[in-house]
């Protein structure tokens, strides 16, 4: 028993020290190319625009499933989401349809469906479904908010919660607000 113990205990001291070292070499490693590449000399790298791309030379995908981990999104922050997306963290896709589950999720653009989120779900366009979490927000709302304190520049729907503000209906109103 005692050894289970303690190897469970070594597994998860070496788990955190390898997530930790992907994540510094992950982070150390962004922008260098990009920062020191001069074309003196045949290491230099550079990333060159590609359609569909972006000036990193990023692929923009259509996902069925999507994940972020900590702030990262697997494939890459241009994508967009049609179906499930899992958030282990506070990543950011383009846009996102379907089910959107996790710890804290945002949405570039435009989101459309269920959004259930512990800590909250943001949306820089337009919402259309539901959003459940701590703190939701969204550029444009269609549909229910329901968390602590929900925010819409626009609403076209109902806001459940602590707060809610909203530009359309009573600015701000506590458990109940509605904008159309």
């Amino acid at each position: 028993m005692k050894t289970l113990k303690k190897a469970a205990a070594a597994l998860a001291v070496s788990s955190v020290f390898a997530c930790a070292a992907a994540a510094a070499g992950f982070e150390a490693g962004r922008g260098v190319a990009n920062d020191l590449a001069t074309g003196a000399n045949a290491r230099d790298v550079t990333f060159v625009p590609r359609g569909g791309g972006n000036a990193y030379g990023w692929q923009s995908y259509d996902l069925a499933v999507g994940a972020t981990f900590l702030s990262w999104a697997v494939p890459n922050g241009e994508s967009s989401v049609y179906g499930l997306r899992l958030n282990f963290g506070w990543g950011e896709y383009l846009d996102t349809y379907g089910l959107d589950a996790g710890f804290f999720s945002a949405t570039a653009r435009d989101f459309g469906g269920i959004a259930t989120s512990a800590l909250g779900h943001s949306v820089g366009g337009t919402m259309g479904g539901i959003q459940i979490g701590a703190v939701n927000i969204a550029h444009v709302a269609y549909g229910l908010q329901l968390g602590f304190v929900n925010f819409a520049d626009d609403l076209h729907g109902v806001q459940l919660g602590v707060l809610n503000f909203n530009n359309t209906g009573l600015r701000c109103f506590p458990v109940l607000n509605v904008g159309f």
